[in-house]
């Protein structure tokens, strides 16, 4: 899949910051894909980085549900900055 037309850098969500509103743009793995939908968290969808450690992220999901993901899982999910206006729930 070509990423040409993002003009924003690709990040990963291992870099977010905490307090920081993203974007799941992409889960890169069909497992990957399956845990994130066990935990709430689904491509397309805003979610806020609570906390980080060395180790895990701290999610709060749209639905307002705070899930832990390890940061090892965290590289392979692709992010952009949180949409701004009415759709956007942080």
């Amino acid at each position: 899949m070509s990423t040409a037309f993002i003009s924003q850098p690709v990040r990963s969500l291992a870099a977010a910051d905490t307090g920081e509103s993203i974007e799941i743009r992409r889960i890169l793995f069909g497992a990957l894909r399956d845990l994130c939908a066990d935990l709430g968290v689904h491509e397309g969808e805003t979610v806020r980085c609570r906390a980080c450690t060395a180790s895990q992220l701290l999610l709060e999901t749209s639905a307002g549900r705070v899930v832990a993901l390890a940061r090892d899982w965290a590289r392979f999910i692709q992010i952009a900055p949180a949409t701004v206006g009415p759709a956007a729930r942080f």
